[in-house]
């Protein structure tokens, strides 16, 4: 294993979605309940069990799957996947990863049952809940910083989505002769009256198609490496 092939941002969030996952089985939900004379009994529950859900699991998930994606080239593995050959791509996405499992975990921590829900003493989130909170907190700073290390720019994202959508726009062939495009109506052939000729009765003259500028032809960009390699 060489971790001198990831990055800061690659191997913080790496180590947050194994951490995340060993967490995850820790107490997430506890409860106290009052026996009277025979004392009182604590239950608690794991982020995989009731009353821990979709909120709870799911980011957990999705942390785990991509922290073992950016940590693959340590075991020599390259990853040839152009969204992630850029590290202000991969900051990104653990940017974005990390604040939904933030969100996610917020609105779980409000759904948990009180202890008035349940007849309880006293009931709520438990330890291993708050530090999967620090964890999934920690590393959205982290891709943050490396976003924006990377020079990476909130106001640049959108240009960026736009700038792709017209370059797969330009790469979609021209409309053949004959074959209208999707949704239009079919295109009448272009018929050429000779010199001198004078129009039949009832059309209008016919004038010359102006000659039509050559397209450049378009140029194709080198392939991006692949990540890891």
């Amino acid at each position: 294993m060489d971790l001198s092939k990831l990055g800061r941002t690659e191997r913080v969030l790496s180590a947050a979605g194994i951490l995340l996952f060993i967490v995850s089985f820790f107490p997430w939900f506890s409860a106290s309940l009052d026996l009277g004379v025979a004392g009182t009994y604590s239950v608690s529950r794991n982020g995989w069990s009731n009353p821990s859900g979709f909120n709870d699991w799911f980011p957990v998930l999705l942390l785990l799957v991509y922290g073992v994606v950016l940590a693959l080239p340590a075991f020599g593995v390259a990853i040839n996947a152009p969204l992630l050959a850029n590290p202000t791509n991969r900051a990104f996405i653990g940017l974005v990863l990390s604040a939904f499992a933030v969100l996610l975990f917020a609105i779980q921590g409000l759904a948990y049952p009180g202890a008035s829900d349940i007849g309880a003493t006293s009931a709520g989130p438990s330890w291993g809940y708050y530090i999967a909170l620090l964890i999934a907190l920690a590393a959205g700073v982290q891709s943050y910083l490396g976003f924006t290390q990377q020079g990476g720019s909130f106001a640049n994202v959108g240009a960026a989505f736009k700038a792709r959508t017209q370059a797969v726009q330009a790469q979609q062939p021209p409309v053949q002769p004959g074959h209208p495009p999707y949704g239009g109506q079919p295109q009448q052939p272009y018929q050429q009256q000779s010199y001198g000729q004078p129009p039949t009765f009832g059309q209008a003259p016919q004038q010359p198609m102006a000659p039509q500028e050559p397209q450049q032809p378009y140029q194709q960009q080198p392939p991006t490496p692949p990540y890891g390699s």
